[in-house]
Formats: C-alpha cells, structure tokens, sequence
C-alpha cells in the first residue's frame, strides 16, 4: 500500500491539500464535522476537493472551466463561513486581463478584486521587456494571474478563483498546453509552485461578451498601458483602487477611486 504523502481538508479550521499529518491535524482537530482524508499523490487529493475531474479520455482536467466546480467552490466558501474557529479570510475572486500597445512596445495587465461582501477594487501594471514583448497582451495576461495570486497570498486567502478569457493561463499550469518559450515555462512553474500554498480554481470567461467584470479588467489593464509605472508592488486590498458601481451604472464607465 503507498504511503499517503498528501491529506485533502474538505471542511475544516483550514482547506486545502496539505503535505504533512501535523498540518493535517492543526486544520482539523477540534473542528466539528471535518471532512479530510489521506491520498498517494497530490493528484488524487485535488480531485477529492473537487479542484479536477476526469475528462472522457481518463485525463485530469482543472475542474474550474465547469459551472459545477464553482458551485463547489461557492459552498466550499460557504462550510469555511459557518464555524467561529475559521482563522483564515476563505475565497478572493479576481478578473484579469492583458494588453498591449505595439507604438508603445508596452504591455500592462489588470486585476479585478470582488471580495464576499461586495467589496471591488482593483490594480493594473505594465512593462516593457524586450524577451516579453514577443508574447504581447499574452505577457500581460500571465502577469495579472501572477499578481492576483501574490495578492491572494499577501492577504490571507486560502483559495483564489481566476477569470481569465486567455485558455493558456489555465492550459500551461495544467500541462494541457505544452510550454514552448522561457517566459510561459516560468509562469507555469511558479503558479504550480504557488498552489502548494493556495488552492487556485480557473474560469474561462469569453471574451468580449459584456462579461461586466471582464470588461472591467480589459479596461483596467489599458489603463495600465498609459498610467502605470512598471508592475507595482504587491499590497493589502484596501490600499489598491475601489471600484464604484453606483457610478459605473450612471456613467457607463468604470469608475476608481
């Protein structure tokens, strides 16, 4: 029998797939109604938490492209608020999108924050490496997957949803997309690397499809092309920019405070 490496926390003080007992323990013991279990790879644990699924062919797929997955994730968010004992801030949505300015030779990038509350903020960025530009918008793509997750992290979440409407975010981490330039194999690794402390889900948004918060990140990140100065630092959420609905129904545009 293969020893059980990784332990998957379904309900608990804590979620996620942990790689030691002792973490196991800390996120379950004294918790009522926990739900866990122990697995050969960490594969078969993601599944149990209904991060993956099985496609046809018998290949694992990220489970976050089905409205399935994020009913799950919506109740998972939900189990996380019912106990006192929760010491951690649960799921952060985040829209992000790219773009690119070739009379520029800029690409910038934009993150669209919605906390359980209702709360928005949001963030852009922009750079102009030479070996990143090859990619164009794509380059901003990757960066604003990457700076939602350093800001998932920086502020306590325990789980983070990406809307994206570019497939190789998802695709590249999964390996559905083999990786053929430097730039995307880093990307990849450092959001596999990233989940061991963060469960990531990924939604395919279409784009262009008045998709509101798409739009929002697609404005905030053209945004980014003119009015940032290189890729900010990773901050708390209440020092980023807060969105304003009120006005964004009044005026038609998005509007920042």
């Amino acid at each position: 029998m293969a020893a059980k490496k990784y332990y998957a926390v379904k309900k608990g003080k804590s979620v996620g797939v942990f790689s030691t007992w002792e973490e196991c323990k800390a996120a379950v013991e004294g918790y009522s109604g926990a739900e866990y279990k122990g697995f050969a790879t960490r594969l078969e644990a993601e599944q149990y938490l209904g991060l993956w699924q099985n496609t046809a062919s018998g290949h694992a797929e990220v489970a976050g492209t089905q409205a399935g997955c994020a009913q799950a994730a919506a109740a998972q968010f939900g189990d996380m608020q019912e106990s006192d004992n929760v010491n951690h801030k649960g799921r952060l949505l985040a829209y992000v999108d790219g773009s690119y300015d070739d009379s520029l030779k800029k690409y910038a990038f934009g993150c669209v924050f919605i906390l359980e509350d209702g709360t928005i903020y949001t963030e852009c960025g922009n750079g102009d490496n030479p070996q990143s530009l090859q990619h164009r918008n794509v380059t901003g793509e990757m960066l604003g997957a990457m700076y939602a997750v350093k800001t998932a992290m920086l502020n306590g979440f325990s789980s983070l949803e990406i809307c994206y409407d570019y497939q190789g975010l998802e695709k590249w981490v999964t390996g559905e997309w083999r990786t053929k330039t430097e730039l995307t194999s880093k990307y990849a690794a450092a959001m596999r690397e990233w989940s061991r402390n963060i469960t990531l889900i990924f939604t395919k948004v279409a784009a262009h499809t008045n998709v509101k918060f798409n739009e929002l990140a697609d404005k905030t990140a053209k945004r980014g092309l003119t009015e940032a100065n290189g890729v900010p630092k990773v901050r708390k959420l209440e020092e980023l920019d807060k969105y304003i609905e009120a006005e964004w129904s009044r005026n038609g545009t998005d509007s920042i405070k």
